[in-house]
């Protein structure tokens, strides 16, 4: 997961050079003559983007770059210069998403030193740094240009990335930029893997272009379904290559190979309106995002105020959950975070206003079986140390302001967020686009609910959090949870805290004199009482485990608080999808377990025009943006910003496909409770 920045020296003339590929990343002076010539005359995306006519698809609005090697971003800033001149002359464009790999990133400051040789492009590296991300694997998503252009930078090595890209429909790309160190420099790269990737991703009559001429890349191209045009290389080469993706037929088998049908992600590309069901912090991302898209979104929520269920006490611990292995669970939260963490700032931005500090977190290690984990944690050192990092008991202490006399794992970027008034700052940004309506004492009638779905045009989401389980949702495996959170005045030693502790529970700092610690976790209990009992438990969890420390023993019971419950999934993975028609999948599937290829089963049928985000546990703070944003792209046919992989484990059919492939019983699952 955390991967090795790249070497960086520089010439005299300000270019970058890699030490490890003993290869510039672009031509002295001549680098944005070079992607001009070679990347964006050759694929003429000045005229493709000029003849774009405005369609009732948002997949049909979008234009796709995918390139080979991020590199300095040089050619992704010179595409952004062109396109925002064309903006600017009032022409109507696409919406520009642009996919780039790289196994190698630059730091922040080799990557501003490496652009800062073309001064005009300077804004859009003001714009990018940051958001810029950390060296960890999987794909981080950049907004830039007003969120008229995305940026989808997949970390990692590319035969691990581009086969976990989704191409669910007639491809995904529909200009390459094949770029990257020469052939005979990196010649891991350039192989028949990659130009079979290249023709599984492009759209028909997809183009791409590359400044090489290599013989093994001509062969490669050729192979993999390409019609290749003989063209003049940039200054001084003489011949690069340009080509034009033609024949479906070639890719079939590796589409198959990539395509898991019982997993498949319906798109809704001529969605107009979306009525969201929930008021929460999953409702409140999607009405967000789906407002930024130019869908039209009607909220319906049963309580009289939004933000009155799990996402309604006063202050949330912001971080990931992780673990010293990349399971799935932890590349989810590590994704999640952030993502998360770029989301906020943006709104904030924006002009959303909510309670928050980034003032950290420091997970303690308050006994010794904890803190042998959070070293072998350390030791994998499976994270980068931007996202976790060891401390000392004595940084410990000087971190948190107080006491703190253990070791600690330490996430700078978190803190607290205060949730009810984060989601009606993102209700607040979606309404300031005239397509948000929000019903508060609302409900629908499942008759309603299917008549609106019978229009192709709309779509429910129900983003319900704990009442999901008593909703007409086909059968899911969810997971109630009771969780007490105290308002504790703060004392004089602990209103010194200034960051997050977290141990068996959580311990905020003091906001208006006020700390929140808990909580409390009660399964099965849908009881929403204040319970001094609770109380109790909650104070005693904390001073037990930081028997050590003065200052939280005398913290007196607090007196006031406020219970909800939470909704989560037997493996603690969120719900995102669509709802799967659960009898009919039954039917399909109930021989998953003779292992036949994935891509011999139907597709799996699902309820029409319904989906679902929910499932987020006491980690909403964390998982809902990204979560969010994985649905808005998949309803809309857009590039998802997740992982094959990981997209599948999150699909709500999964627990039905797994117990097919083990031969269970999935409604033994709900008729034994």
């Amino acid at each position: 997961m955390k991967l090795s920045h790249a070497q960086i020296s520089f010439k005299s003339s300000g270019t970058p050079v890699a030490d490890d590929f003993s290869d510039v990343y672009f031509l002295d002076a001549h680098g944005c003559a070079e992607t001009d010539y070679v990347f964006i005359e050759q694929n003429d995306l000045l005229n493709r983007w000029l003849q774009f006519e405005l369609s009732d698809s948002i997949s049909a609005n979008v234009f796709v770059i995918a390139e080979t090697g991020f590199g300095s971003g040089l050619n992704f800033f010179q595409t952004l210069h062109h396109y925002s001149q064309l903006l600017e002359q009032g022409h109507t464009l696409p919406r520009l998403y642009f996919l780039s790999t790289e196994k190698f990133p630059m730091t922040m400051a080799d990557l501003q030193q490496s652009i800062a040789v073309y001064p005009h492009l300077s804004k859009w590296v003001d714009e990018l740094l940051p958001q810029y991300p950390m060296a960890l694997t999987g794909c981080h998503r950049m907004h830039l240009c007003n969120g008229l252009v995305t940026l989808d930078l997949w970390l990692g090595d590319i035969h691990d990335t581009l086969p976990q890209w989704l191409n669910e429909h007639d491809g995904l790309v529909d200009a390459w930029f094949l770029d990257g160190f020469a052939p005979s420099r990196n010649p891991d790269m350039w192989n028949e893997a990659l130009f079979t990737q290249l023709a599984r991703l492009s759209k028909p009559n997809g183009t791409l272009s590359t400044f090489t001429a290599a013989s093994i890349v001509k062969r490669g191209l050729v192979k993999a379904g390409y019609k290749l045009t003989k063209t003049k290389g940039f200054r001084y080469k003489r011949e690069m290559i340009l080509a034009t993706f033609t024949e479906l037929a070639i890719r079939q088998p590796t589409q198959q190979q990539h395509s898991i049908p019982y997993y498949a992600r319906p798109a809704q590309p001529l969605l107009q309106h979306v009525t969201i069901l929930g008021g929460g912090i999953a409702a409140g991302c999607l009405a967000y995002l789906l407002t930024q898209q130019g869908i039209e979104v009607s909220v319906h929520c049963k309580d009289a105020a939004l933000a009155q269920g799990a996402s309604g006490n006063d202050l949330g611990g912001f971080y990931p959950q992780l673990n010293a292995q990349a399971s799935i669970a932890s590349q989810v939260h590590a994704a999640s975070f952030v993502y998360a963490r770029r989301f906020y700032d943006a709104l904030l931005s924006q002009g959303a206003k909510f309670g928050h500090a980034w003032c950290g977190v420091l997970q303690v290690g308050f006994n010794d079986k904890v803190q042998q984990r959070q070293q072998n944690l350390i030791d994998q050192q499976v994270w980068p140390a931007d996202l976790i990092q060891g401390v000392s008991a004595s940084q410990a202490s000087e971190i948190a302001q107080v006491e703190l006399p253990y070791p600690a794992l330490f996430i700078e970027q978190g803190g607290w967020i205060s949730p009810p008034q984060l989601v009606k700052a993102m209700f607040a940004l979606a309404q300031q686009t005239g397509l948000c309506q929000i019903n508060t004492q609302s409900t629908l009638s499942t008759d309603v609910i299917t008549n609106i779905t019978s229009d192709p045009s709309q779509a429910v989401i129900y983003a319900t959090g704990a009442e999901s389980a008593r909703l007409a949702i086909p059968a899911l495996p969810y997971r109630l949870v009771r969780g007490q959170v105290e308002r504790a005045p703060a004392s004089t030693q602990s209103t010194n805290l200034q960051t997050v502790l977290c141990h068996k529970g959580y311990f905020t700092p003091a906001v208006d004199g006020i700390h929140a610690l808990g909580s409390t976790y009660v399964k099965d209990d849908v009881n929403c009482e204040y319970r001094p009992s609770e109380a109790q438990l909650n104070l005693a969890m904390h001073q037990q485990s930081l028997v050590e420390c003065p200052w939280i023993q005398a913290m007196p019971l607090p007196t006031s608080g406020r219970a909800a419950i939470r909704c989560s999934t037997p493996d603690h993975l969120p719900l995102v999808g669509a709802v799967p028609d659960v009898q009919q999948q039954l039917i399909d599937f109930n021989q998953l377990y003779q292992a036949k290829p994935a891509h011999t089963y139907p597709q799996a049928q699902n309820v029409k025009g319904q989906y679902v985000l929910t499932g987020l546990g006491s980690r909403g703070l964390t998982t809902a943006p990204l979560m969010a944003q994985l649905l808005v792209s998949q309803l809309l046919g857009l590039p998802i910003p997740v992982t094959q992989t990981v997209a599948n484990a999150l699909n709500p059919n999964r627990f039905l496909i797994r117990d097919g492939i083990r031969r269970l019983s999935y409604l033994d699952r709900f008729t034994a409770s």
